[in-house]
Parts: C-alpha cells; sequence; structure tokens
C-alpha cells in the first residue's frame, strides 16, 4: 500500500511539475508576442533605390517599337510612358535611341549564333575543368578571346563552349561590337 501511495504521490508532484512548465511557456508566448507586435514586418522586402524619372509632361522622347524602328513621342506620364522608361524603352535623343536599337539587333543574332554553336551546353560554374571562352576588348580597337573557369564575370555575349566558335563570332560580328559597344 506504502508503494501504491508514493506512486500517486509522485505522480501528483509530477503533474504539478508539468502544469508549472505549461505556465512559464505560456508565459513566455504572451511576453514574445508583445514584443513581436512592436516590430514591424514588411510585406515584402523594401527596394533600397527607386529610380526617378527625369522626363516632365510635354518632354519630346524617343522610342523603340517593337519591330525595331525609333520614332519620336511625347512624356505625359501615361501607363505607357511610365511601362517603357521602367523597361528602359524610352531616351531623350534619336541618337541613343537609334544605338539601343542596333545594340539589341546584333545581340539578338549574337546569342542565336552562340547557342546554335554551344548546343545544350550550359556553363558549370561550379567546375573549374569546363573552359569558358568569351570576347573581351583589350587595347586599341582589339576583340580578344579569354577563357575562364569558376569565374563569371558577366560577360555581355556570354561564354562559348569552344574556342573556335568564340573566333568566329568575332569574325562575324567583330566590327559591329566595336562600332556599337566600344567605340
Amino acid at each position: 500500500m506504502k508503494d501504491k501511495t508514493q506512486g500517486v504521490k509522485s505522480l501528483v508532484e509530477f503533474k504539478k511539475v508539468i502544469v508549472e512548465f505549461g505556465d512559464r511557456i505560456n508565459g513566455f508566448v504572451e511576453e514574445l508576442s508583445k514584443l513581436l507586435d512592436d516590430i514591424e514586418i514588411p510585406d515584402e522586402e523594401e527596394d533600397t533605390w527607386e529610380m526617378k524619372c527625369p522626363y516632365k509632361d510635354g518632354d519630346k522622347t524617343w522610342v523603340i517599337y517593337s519591330y525595331g524602328d525609333v520614332d519620336s513621342s511625347f512624356w505625359f506620364h501615361s501607363s505607357e510612358d511610365n511601362a517603357r522608361f521602367k523597361s528602359g524603352n524610352i531616351f531623350t535623343t534619336k541618337q541613343a535611341a537609334e544605338l539601343e536599337a542596333k545594340r539589341r539587333k546584333l545581340l539578338t543574332r549574337f546569342r542565336s549564333f552562340r547557342d546554335e554553336c554551344n548546343g545544350d551546353w550550359n556553363p558549370d560554374w561550379k567546375s573549374h575543368l569546363d573552359s569558358k571562352y568569351y570576347i573581351s576588348f583589350v587595347g586599341k580597337a582589339k576583340l580578344t578571346i579569354f577563357y575562364t573557369g569558376t569565374t563569371n564575370n558577366f560577360q555581355l555575349f556570354g561564354f562559348f563552349k569552344n574556342e573556335e566558335d568564340c573566333k568566329k563570332a568575332i569574325e562575324l560580328f567583330g566590327d559591329e561590337i566595336k562600332e556599337l559597344f566600344v567605340e
């Protein structure tokens, strides 16, 4: 009988400890909840920088249309104006718009050539054994082929699997690259 009484007494004490522990946890949760109420958590991560629009109503601007032609327009903060501004498709001069249109056409043709040469190959940035060839400008009007193993230099014209393809790209597109991106 004594063992049974002692067992019940132990269970009662254990239950008291569990209840006390639960009370402490609840108190902690309440305090934490009060602290969290004071902390503002934004719904989205805020940008640290925002583009400022340099245009005023009535300013003459230039745009590149989807078919590649350049034409003038006037700024009126319309949804179309704002969309062009945010996508980088509005320019202060005709010359700037025409240069950008030519650059976009060259980049499109270049990417197509590069992707055809590379097939399904993509640079493996984890492997230093896999050379990646790219075009760089050195000195006075000289396009040169460089290669890298693991450093992605964020090359505008991308990377080639083979050096020969990179040489061919310079032969095909070199003069345009110099004219539109170097000079």
